[in-house]
């Protein structure tokens, strides 16, 4: 591989990362899914899934968050390109939006299929309960991260007015 080729892979990686980066930042729907996998990633372990298993599950995850990216692109250009209302514009827009619902839906049945075992779900909640605090914390701080963006976005959109 020639150094121009190893530089013009290494800016690609860079504008890949960039533009997850930046979605993370301006979609909460994104932050939502991101700290939703983690969870489930997290909780996973009581489960003693197998490799199979575990790649289904990923496959599912990494699907709903590359729809919500490809949706965040979509959206993107069609805002770029239309002003006033269009219903090309809202269809692309609307479409992109059911991918990553039905992709979510399916995600969410996969879940169900691996994780609906009451005895195992007993066992977490007891962990859970053992810890409340740890947990509230956990999930404040989940909050606050899906939840801060957006008013922070919104605070200097409103001081430049």
């Amino acid at each position: 591989m020639s150094r121009h080729s190893a530089y013009n892979l290494k800016k690609s990686f860079t504008f890949a990362f960039s533009g997850i980066f930046r979605s993370l930042r301006h979609e909460r729907n994104l932050r939502i899914h991101f700290f939703a996998a983690a969870y489930i990633l997290y909780f996973s372990r009581y489960f003693e899934l197998s490799k199979a298993e575990y790649a289904v599950l990923v496959t599912a995850i990494g699907g709903v968050i590359v729809c919500e990216l490809m949706n965040t692109a979509i959206e993107a250009a069609v805002d770029l390109n239309t002003l006033a209302y269009n219903a090309f514009a809202k269809t692309a827009k609307d479409a992109a939006a059911g991918a990553v619902l039905v992709s979510s839906a399916i995600s969410v049945a996969i879940g169900f299929l691996f994780f609906s075992r009451p005895d195992i779900l007993r066992e977490i909640w007891q962990d859970i309960t053992s810890a409340p605090f740890i947990w509230i914390f956990l999930m404040a701080i989940t909050i606050f991260l899906i939840a801060w963006p957006e008013y922070h976005r919104s605070a200097n959109e409103n001081s430049k007015e």
